[in-house]
């Protein structure tokens, strides 16, 4: 147990340090000409969601009880459909790195979660952009650590999914984008949902 729960704390560590007061990761220069001030913000979710837990914890293959990770998650609607999908962001040991934590996207099926994407080295803020690809709004992330340079990348659905890694995703264009921040928790000051 104490093994775990120091392992916690260096990785809670680690994602703090990389980490601005905001909650977003520390801009570059190049992101600096990337204008996200008409994008609106919207809290995470707080309750926690049993069924949520257990699909996410099956997609990233987690154990109640040994692994030790929190969650944030919201809803938005990513195809205009009238059903929002569910963005959950996991940081914790066995889900995060030097260059981010892992995040899930499910849609609802018959009261289900179904699988969309898994994705990897994700931080927040989570960006949907109003901008949309194949009838899916696009996600934008930044990327930043494990030797990556920062950025914020541009994902876009292919039709069937989202692509899993933000840091080999073109790079946002300089200029203002619009969209709504679905994640932006300030993890040194709002812990999340433990699982």
């Amino acid at each position: 147990m104490k093994k775990m729960t120091l392992r916690f704390l260096v990785v809670m560590i680690i994602l703090y340090m990389g980490i601005c007061s905001n909650g977003s990761a520390h801009p570059d220069q190049e992101s600096d000409k990337v204008d996200v001030s008409d994008v609106k913000y919207i809290q995470s979710e707080t309750v926690p969601d049993p069924k949520l837990e257990e699909a996410f914890s099956k997609a990233l293959d987690l154990k109640r009880g040994e692994d030790r990770v929190q969650y944030y998650y919201n809803h938005v609607d990513l195809n205009e459909d009238q059903q929002p999908e569910t963005f959950v962001y996991v940081i914790g040991f066995p889900v995060c790195g030097s260059g981010g934590c892992s995040g899930v996207l499910f849609t609802k099926e018959n009261n289900d979660y179904k699988l969309i994407t898994v994705f990897s080295l994700v931080r927040s803020p989570i960006i949907i952009q109003d901008e949309k690809t194949n009838g899916w709004k696009n996600i934008i992330m930044y990327v930043s650590g494990g030797g990556i340079k920062g950025g914020y990348k541009q994902l876009r659905f292919d039709g069937k999914t989202y692509p899993s890694n933000p840091s080999v995703q073109p790079d946002v264009q300089p200029g203002k984008i619009s969209g709504v921040v679905i994640i932006n928790d300030d993890i040194s000051k709002k812990e999340g949902i433990s699982f």
